[in-house]
Order: structure tokens, then sequence, then C-alpha cells
């Protein structure tokens, strides 16, 4: 009768102790604090001391806390090198603001990341610090450099992008997409003449829709001194070349103009036109901005660059 009393109360505390233990414990039985009592109780039913005084040292917290500990400490150090890496990919530069703001300086290539979720897609572009207050990702850029780029490309070239960042270029519909959806963007245009005067347009918001809508123009807000030869004529229009015609003229207005722009029927200014010298052109045909030399004049260079608003 005795052994079944004794056998009983170890049954108990067995069940007990497979109940969860609490937040704090982590030993492999619940029965730290009965051990004394557990192991008077193993000795009656017949086991013998130094066996029951072994398997309690065994299953003693201390051997399991110290091993959680070592895991938590490892577990510790893996989220703050991830940590680490996440923050160091959120604050690459989307664009040239980014690096401005991070204390970047004067104008040239530099790299930014301006993918969300995909932070080791990166790319080069031709930052300008030194134009008004800077921050500037330029995306057209015409000179009279000896080495000169036709503009007169295929819709594939215009996608892609073309040409040399340190030179004349066309950065790219794909990228000039992407970079005016992730925020709001304005836009600076910097026009020079052959006589040495130079003139500026400058337009509050500017995006460039995705492919599906033909890069379609989103353009307004217009200030500066050369007068508005973009926005009043060109906003709402989807981009053009000699072999995509989607203008609203009967003739392909790339084709006939030998550019690839945003063209209406067809243009107040045609930036992407052929690199003809000042005055006289052939057929209006030239790098023109109506409201500041005509449709007559091929300016020497333009400069098309844009910038987060906020």
């Amino acid at each position: 009768m005795h052994f079944f009393v004794v056998l009983s109360m170890v049954v108990a505390m067995a069940q007990a102790s497979s109940a969860p233990p609490p937040a704090e414990e982590y030993s492999c039985s619940g029965l730290k604090d009965d051990r004394s009592l557990l192991s008077s109780l193993l000795t009656v039913t017949g086991y013998s001391d130094s066996c029951v005084a072994a398997a309690l040292d065994f299953c003693s917290t201390g051997q399991e806390d110290s091993h959680y500990v070592s895991l938590m400490e490892e577990a510790k150090e893996v989220v703050q090198q991830v940590s680490v890496a996440v923050n160091n990919w959120e604050s690459r530069p989307r664009h040239c603001k980014d690096l401005l703001d991070s204390g970047d300086s004067g104008s040239g290539l530099r790299q930014i990341y301006p993918y969300p979720g995909q932070p080791l897609h990166r790319v080069t572009v031709f930052c300008d610090h030194t134009v008004d207050g800077g921050g500037w990702t330029v995306f057209q850029r015409r000179t009279s450099d000896a080495v000169r780029e036709d503009f007169y490309r295929t819709w594939i070239e215009y996608r892609l992008g073309f040409g040399d960042l340190e030179g004349e270029f066309w950065l790219g519909l794909d990228l000039l997409h992407q970079l005016t959806s992730t925020t709001l963007q304005q836009l600076r245009i910097d026009l020079h003449d052959y006589e040495g005067e130079h003139r500026w347009a400058k337009y509050g918001f500017f995006h460039v829709g995705a492919p599906e809508t033909k890069f379609r123009l989103r353009v307004g807000s217009y200030s500066g001194d050369a007068g508005d030869s973009f926005a009043a004529k060109h906003n709402g229009m989807r981009f053009t070349t000699h072999d995509a015609d989607n203008d609203k003229n009967r003739r392909n207005c790339a084709e006939t103009y030998r550019g690839g722009y945003w063209y209406n029927t067809c243009y107040d200014s045609n930036l992407n036109g052929y690199q003809y010298v000042g005055d006289n052109i052939p057929t209006h045909k030239g790098i023109t901005w109506k409201h500041w030399r005509g449709d007559q004049y091929s300016l020497q260079g333009v400069t098309m660059k844009i910038r987060p608003v906020f």
C-alpha cells in the first residue's frame, strides 16, 4: 500500500511537470523547485542516491540556460547585421538630390539606386550640383563638342538611352519613367545659343508615363526667362520616334523634324532635333525653342534635368 501511495505522488508530479513552464524558465523539466522532494521520493522507490543526483544534475537549468544564452547572443548578432544591411540599402541614393543632401558637391558621374525593392540595381547618371541649388539628375544634353550624337534614333534606343554621359546623351525613357514615378519631380531646361546668350525654363511638375502610355508627358507650372515652349504645346503628348508614330499630326513629326520627342502637331520646341548651327536651318529641323530664338534657329547647347520637388 505504501508503494502505491509513493508511486501516485511521483506520477502526479510528473504530470505537473508536463505543463508549459513559465516564460522565464527553459530547463528540461519544470521541477527545479521540487528537486529535493523528487530525489527523496525516487530514493524511497528504490533508486540509488548517486543515480538520482547525476540525473538531476544533467537536467539542471544551468546547462540549458547557458546554451540558450549562447544561441540568443548569436541570434542578436545576426539580427544586428541584417538590420545594418537593410539600413544601408534604404539609405542608398535614389537620385542626385539624395547625394547632394548627403554632402556630395560638384558635377559629374554618380551611381544611384532608383528601383524600390531592388537594392543592388544601380545605374550611372550625371549629377549637376552647380545650377540652381544643385541636386539635378540630367537626362538629356546637347553640346557643341567635336563629337556630336545623332538624336535621330529608334524607339528602342530612346527607351534604353544612348550617347556619352560626359558628352551628349539621352538617359532613356524607361529610367526617366522610374525616376519621375517614385516622387514628385520638377524640370529645368537650360538653353544656350551661338552668340553666348543663355535662357532657362523651369516646370513645377514633370512626369513621364509607363511604356503602355507610350511614355505620356505630364508637365506644367512654368517659370523662367525663355518663354514656355514645352508645357503649352507638348503636355499630355506621347513620345514619337521615326519608327513609332504617336503624335497628332497626319505625318510622323519625328521623321519630318529629325528627332524623337513628345510631338503634338508638331512642336513649339524640338530639343532632340538635328545639330545645325545657328540661323537659317533647313525646314525647322534643328534644336529649337520657339519662344526664344524661334523655330529657324538651332541652339548650341541644351540640358534637361529633374529634381524632387520636396
